[in-house]
This record gives C-alpha cells, sequence and structure tokens, in this order.
C-alpha cells in the first residue's frame, strides 16, 4: 500500500541528519526509487522539505521485495500537458509513450479502480500491440526494456510485465485524467482483456496513494514558489529570464533558493541569464560516494570523446570562445567517434542512446552530436573539475596535468559528477 509520510518540524534536527535526508532526496532523483530501509526523522526531513517544493514521499510496498519510497508530485502542482511550457519539459519520445500507453492499458483493464499495481500482462502482447500499429519493433523493445523500466513505470518478472513503483506516486489529479482518457489507450485483444479484468478481480488489490491535497491556509507566495520549482525541476534546458519574471524579485527568489536548499538542490543562472536548477555539491559529492546517478567506464569515455571534439580542441583552435559546455554547437560524428578503436561502433551507439537520455548529450541533427543541457546543471566548481580532466585525458604528461594531479592529492576522484548533476528523465527528468 501507500503511505504519505508527515514530515515533522526541522528546527531541532542536526546537520548529519539534514544532509541524509537531502542525499535520500537525491537518490529519488537519480534512480526514481530508493529503499524505505532509513530512519524515521530523516524520512520525516525529506517529506517536509519535499513537501515545500510540491512533491511527496511515498512508501510503496508488495512489490516483491523491501519496501521502496517513491517521490510524487502534489494535486496542485503536478505538471501536467498542454501548457505553455510544456516543450521545454522533459517527456517521453514518442514511441515510448506509445509502449507505456500500452503497459498501462494491458495492466489497467478496469479504470474505476486505481491503477497501481494492476495485473500482470506480457512483454510480447505488448510488443505486437505496439508494431500492428506502426511503430518499430527494436524501438519499442527499447523503451519496453530501457526506458520504461529505467523511469519504474514498469517492472519485469521474466516475460512478464507489472506496473512499476513510479505509478503508485502519480497524483490524484493525473490519474482522474487517466481514466478519463482510459478508452483512448491502446488495447489488447478481447480474450487478452477479459483475462486481465478476471485476474484483477481476484488477484492484486488496488493500491492507496495519498491524494496529495494542497496545505490548508497556504499563501499565494507558497503556491507560487512550488510551481516555480516544478518548472525549473521538470525543465529539459535552462528557461528564459522571461518565462520566469518572478525570480528577478530578490525576496521571492530567497526563498525559492531556501526550498530548493533543504531538498539538497540550488537555483543557477547561465552567463545569458537563464535559469535551471542542480545539486548541492555535498549531496552530489554523497551521490557520487555511493555510486547513484554516476556513469559507467564506456559511457565515460564516449562522453569525454563527445566533449574532446566539440568543445576542447575548438577551444583549442580559437573556435570555441564560450565558458559553457553548450554555449558554441560545434558538433561531431558517430564515424568519428568511432575512430577511437578501443570501443566498438556498437558499443558507441549504445553509450550516445545512454547519454542522450540522461541529457548529456544532444544531437544537433541526425547524426551530429554535441553536449546536452544536463551539462548546465553543473556548478562552477563541478565544471572547473570537468574541465581538468580533459586536461589529464588530452595531455596527461603535460605540466598542467602534473599541477592538477599535485593539487587533488591525495583525493583523486574520476568525473563522474557530470550526470548527477540533472536527475532522469524527467527522465526525467526531471
Amino acid at each position: 500500500m501507500g503511505t504519505v509520510f508527515e514530515g515533522g518540524s526541522s528546527s531541532g534536527a542536526q546537520a548529519a541528519e539534514e544532509l541524509q535526508a537531502q542525499v535520500l532526496l537525491g537518490r529519488l532523483r537519480a534512480r526514481g526509487v530508493a529503499s524505505a530501509a532509513v530512519a524515521e526523522p530523516v524520512l520525516g526531513q525529506a517529506a517536509t522539505a519535499a513537501g515545500a517544493s510540491g512533491r511527496r514521499v511515498l512508501r510503496v510496498g508488495d512489490m516483491g521485495t523491501d519496501d521502496l519510497v517513491v517521490l510524487g508530485w502534489d494535486a496542485e502542482t503536478a505538471p501536467v500537458a498542454g501548457i505553455p511550457m510544456a516543450g521545454w519539459r522533459v517527456g517521453l519520445a514518442p514511441v515510448a509513450t506509445l509502449a507505456w500507453a500500452a503497459c498501462l492499458r494491458a495492466a489497467w483493464p478496469r479504470p474505476e479502480l486505481q491503477p497501481f499495481p494492476g495485473v500482470p500482462f506480457r512483454r510480447a502482447d505488448v510488443m505486437s500491440l505496439c508494431a500492428g500499429l506502426g511503430a518499430d519493433e527494436d524501438t519499442v523493445k527499447r523503451a519496453v526494456d530501457g526506458v520504461l523500466q529505467e523511469a519504474h513505470f514498469v517492472v519485469a518478472h521474466g516475460d512478464v510485465l507489472r506496473l512499476g513503483p513510479a505509478v503508485a506516486a502519480l497524483p490524484a489529479v493525473v490519474v482522474e485524467g487517466l481514466r478519463r482518457g482510459h478508452h483512448l489507450l491502446p488495447a489488447l485483444g478481447a480474450e487478452e482483456s477479459a483475462g486481465g479484468q478476471e485476474r484483477g478481480a481476484e488477484g492484486v488489490p488496488a493500491l492507496e496513494v495519498g491524494d496529495g491535497d494542497p496545505l490548508v491556509g497556504e499563501t499565494v507566495d507558497e503556491h507560487l514558489i512550488r510551481s516555480v520549482i516544478a518548472t525549473l525541476e521538470t525543465a529539459r534546458v535552462p528557461l528564459p529570464r522571461a518565462n520566469l519574471p518572478m525570480l528577478a524579485d530578490p525576496a521571492l527568489r530567497a526563498r525559492v533558493e531556501a526550498t530548493l536548499g533543504r531538498c539538497g538542490r540550488q537555483l543557477l543562472q547561465t552567463e545569458e541569464g537563464n535559469w535551471i536548477t542542480g545539486f548541492l555539491n555535498p549531496v552530489t559529492d554523497a551521490l557520487v560516494a555511493e555510486g547513484v546517478g554516476t556513469l559507467g567506464d564506456v559511457e565515460r569515455a564516449v562522453l569525454a570523446l563527445v566533449l574532446l571534439h566539440t568543445v576542447a580542441l575548438p577551444r583549442a583552435q580559437g573556435r570555441h570562445r564560450h565558458s559553457r559546455w553548450t554555449g558554441e554547437s560545434h558538433t561531431v560524428t558517430l564515424a568519428v567517434l568511432a575512430s577511437n578503436r578501443k570501443i566498438t561502433k556498437t558499443a558507441i551507439s549504445a553509450a550516445l542512446r545512454r547519454l542522450k537520455g540522461a541529457g548529456l548529450v544532444a544531437e544537433k541533427t541526425a547524426g551530429r552530436y554535441l553536449p546536452g543541457p544536463a551539462l548546465d546543471r553543473l556548478t562552477a566548481e563541478r565544471s572547473n573539475l570537468l574541465w581538468e580532466d580533459l586536461v589529464l585525458v588530452g595531455r596527461p604528461d603535460g605540466h598542467l596535468a602534473a599541477a592538477i594531479r599535485r593539487r587533488r592529492q591525495p583525493d583523486v576522484r574520476p568525473a563522474r559528477e557530470a550526470d548527477t548533476s540533472g536527475g532522469r528523465a524527467e527522465r526525467g527528468t526531471v
């Protein structure tokens, strides 16, 4: 079942507990779920901090393992489709959206019930349905086995799938919208649907999730702060100042920064004056130490190659004069990246897909890659560390590299911070 934590006052909290709560919220942003085996005071602080920013911390059980904690939205702050800034937000690609709709309909045959946990369904049925609607089979497979499971929308038990814990965190307003559009979701054949209804009646009960009612007696400013934070935290790219004019008010901006800080996040402004959020440095350090949200060896190598070809080399040639990773539009092709023969072309292609999903790499046009918007979430300190890492990679025997190594001793850290600075997608990612 789902339980909404009631956070208590943080006035007597210790700094260590506050950091643990921030790191817990960081895990949830980076992974989507986290173990519920955390001290109750930490859970309470995390819930209080999340609530002030428009989020809800929930415990989800009956997942075939230990209880999990997930992060949802309250009813008033939940991002919805159709708003003017929806194009800036993190979301699923079209084929992944189709696959997710098919999974949801297969697991949720009766709209009067809550969607989570739903009934089990077969991967092959979803694949067949999406292919019959014109979707590429390989793309559907990557969506079902990759994107949807990484976002915890579905979980797999062999060839059988079920809805994942992220569905338990859907606020009531979103569930109601899905319920009204239930008849539009792509459905399996009549035989499968009938069987699903029978299993649902006999099997897993509907999950009761907190309704996410807004705080009683909240002020207009509090609602505005939560809305601003929701917009920033779900942004795919830095948002223009014109889209968030309220941040020009120093008092309101300070309150946004304080609310973000309790969640382990901070407000960042680019040189152009645009707004984005990122992790506080202590939270980043803790997540990196845990290996949460970090890249694998191949992904790090491919990201380094992209940055070398699109930023470092053009800068050395005088063609990149911007201090930001995304300040210029120099691109690199897969063929050039694959000229590094220590990594196969297939491995590079797979790494590029994952890096694009994390927002660390983008495509200007098909097959031409450049640094992604997630790099704008790096603080100045983390960005400098990444520049130093490129020096160590590009000219490891140089005097500057030797000075960097001396300064970093005895704490030599690999550049893993980049991917913990922005979160999934939104995922989400966001």
